[in-house]
């Protein structure tokens, strides 16, 4: 959701202007309105998006389940923008919300480009990721104690550095975090 928020806050924009239906919106002379289901997607994708960073946040920082590692080589993956800028092309287009099949065509393209950044193993590589200093890295750790190598992606605040520092590496599902810290 928070890759797609640019997207609907586009799609959002559009979606502003005189109609019979909707939420009146701005000051009464002006008589804009605004679609309901546009609105409560803006706010399902504000929602996703405030919380992530926070989220996430909450996840490094709790020392608790946390292995102790040592990293021994880290590379910052990096995305073709590219490829993040291509859904929202489509905010660009007329495209409304007063029909069924509008709405249907949206959720299809989601679904696809989903299952795209899905598939490519980029699905952790979105711009609202890259505003909140959240980074992709390919890195290669030890963890304390063992001599055995280990090569992982791991979410991260900010730069993340070879370091002969222990630093907290936590696994959530198949989701590493690792604080820099």
């Amino acid at each position: 959701m928070t890759s797609y928020y640019p997207l609907f806050l586009i799609l959002f924009i559009q979606n502003i202007g005189v109609r019979e239906k909707g939420i009146e919106f701005g000051l009464p002379s002006w008589d804009l309105k605004i679609s309901v289901f546009g609105l409560i997607l803006l706010i399902i994708s504000s929602l996703c998006t405030l919380f992530t960073k926070y989220i996430v946040k909450n996840i490094l920082f709790k020392s608790q389940g946390c292995l102790e590692v040592k990293v021994n080589k880290s590379k910052q993956v990096r995305g073709d923008m590219i490829n993040f800028t291509l859904p929202f092309l489509i905010g660009l287009f007329a495209f409304n919300y007063n029909s069924y099949q509008s709405i249907i065509s949206l959720v299809v393209f989601l679904t696809f480009m989903f299952g795209f950044a899905k598939k490519e193993n980029v699905i952790f590589l979105n711009p609202m990721f890259l505003l909140m200093n959240i980074r992709l890295y390919d890195v290669t750790y030890k963890p304390v104690g063992n001599n055995n190598d280990v090569e992982a992606y791991v979410l991260c605040f900010g730069q993340l550095e070879k370091s002969n520092q222990k630093l907290k590496l936590k696994k959530n599902g198949s989701i590493c975090f690792i604080s820099s810290k």
